[in-house]
């Protein structure tokens, strides 16, 4: 950019402005060593080589701090390390030369990184059933358990991709966050939405030089939030730290892995194994919720007493168990819908492999290979759009909406726990 250029992102007051401005960044925003996970690699850090979604395995081993200048924010152990040399040779060439930090980024001191996915998978968990339960409380239609689950299954054909309740649906969703990967660093607090304060950093006469720096020491800079650093995984440097950490592994079978092979096997696990019982208690937590907001309801009925049509009070029924099978083909249709691709003829097809699975090797087997199909489905589409979804940063009014929302009951999850401990 030869001259200096406003970016004026979500300061507009007509859509076809909003439009020609989000265009405008996205087109002339444009540095080698950037990452853009809002409109192409939107899956980074989320699947694994085979395209499983995978989560990081939340062991306090390979989770590191950066103690003595940013207490509290933390990140995978070679990510800490990697941004540690890079920082100490970004403060040495601010000292020893003309070079100074780009706007926002004054000492290059970390403000945010890892963040639990169990955690914020967990509050999206309670948000959802809320707000599921909502969908359904004043529909006549659900009397029992039974009844319920039907009008569910209606309700999930136009929900689910607004609101995924499997630990693999939230995990490749825009309502997911980056830094549950452990692979970023933020370096400021800044507005994701806001595009005017993106460009000055961009139009730093020294972010050329932040960019280079970060670039030579395995990371990328998000190009939708150039305060934020991304762990490059095919970066030698940081191909070089995760096999030095390697090393301190006792299983032998790792040193002929590849280097994502082995972050695969030593720092993530594959979300699947876990979407059948989550699953489960989110059907039973919503159906329970009902219950206890509207456990009855009034409706019209023929009286062959009276000869009348009367108003008639219906209480709802307790909950009953499924057979395995049919929560089987419950998560079948929950995962297509979630990926988009449902189709009775596809739900069909899978369900008859998975329940061969199932009735030759059990349980696990079938969630296996649910996990395993979905992850040939995730395949499918890279190979015919190139991204999972169309934007994974949340860009409708909609999206944003149900974003704002979650982040306030989070805040108001807090504040209860906070208040009261008990609870």
């Amino acid at each position: 950019m030869s001259e200096k250029i406003d970016f004026l992102g979500g300061l507009t007051s007509t859509l076809r402005e909003e439009y020609q401005e989000r265009l405008k960044y996205r087109e002339l925003v444009d540095f080698d060593g950037m990452i853009d996970i809002w409109y192409a690699q939107n899956d980074y850090g989320l699947l694994s080589t085979k395209k499983y979604p995978v989560v990081l395995n939340e062991d306090p081993f390979i989770i590191q701090s950066f103690d003595g200048f940013a207490d509290g924010v933390n990140c995978l152990n070679f990510v800490a390390e990697s941004f540690i040399d890079f920082r100490r040779s970004f403060l040495d060439k601010v000292e020893n030369s003309t070079i100074n930090f780009p706007s926002f980024l004054d000492n290059l001191i970390p403000v945010k990184g890892y963040q639990s996915f169990d955690e914020l998978y967990g509050n999206w968990i309670a948000y959802s059933a809320t707000k599921y339960s909502s969908f359904l409380q004043n529909d006549k239609r659900v009397y029992d358990f039974s009844s319920f689950l039907a009008v569910l299954k209606d309700v999930f054909s136009y929900q689910l991709k607004s609101f995924p309740i499997t630990k693999s649906g939230f995990c490749l969703s825009k309502f997911n966050d980056i830094a549950t990967t452990g692979l970023v660093v933020e370096l400021a607090s800044l507005d994701y939405n806001i595009d005017l304060q993106k460009g000055q950093i961009l139009q730093s006469i020294d972010f050329k030089c932040y960019l280079d720096g970060a670039n030579q020491h395995g990371f990328y800079v998000d190009k939708n939030a150039p305060w934020r650093l991304m762990a490059n995984l095919d970066h030698p440097r940081m191909r070089l730290k995760i096999r030095d950490i390697e090393t301190l592994d006792a299983d032998p079978a790792h040193r002929q892995f590849t280097t994502k092979e082995v972050f695969d096997s030593i720092y993530r696990t594959n979300t699947h194994h876990d979407d059948l019982y989550y699953l489960q208690d989110f059907v039973v937590r919503v159906y329970n919720q009902l219950l206890k907001n509207v456990p009855n309801y009034d409706t019209i009925k023929y009286s062959n007493v009276t000869n009348k049509i009367e108003k008639e009070n219906v209480f709802r029924l307790e909950g009953s168990t499924l057979q395995a099978t049919e929560w089987i083909d419950i998560l079948v249709m929950v995962r297509l819908l979630e990926l988009g691709v449902y189709s009775d003829d596809l739900h069909h097809k899978y369900l008859e492999k998975v329940h061969n699975v199932y009735n030759s090797f059990g349980v696990r087997k079938a969630i296996n290979c649910i996990g395993y199909e979905m992850s040939r489905l995730i395949q499918s589409i890279y190979k015919s759009t190139g991204v999972i979804a169309q934007s994974s940063q949340p860009t409708t009014q909609s999206d944003i909406q149900i974003l704002e929302e979650f982040r306030d009951n989070r805040q108001l999850t807090r504040v209860q726990s906070t208040t009261n401990p008990g609870y």
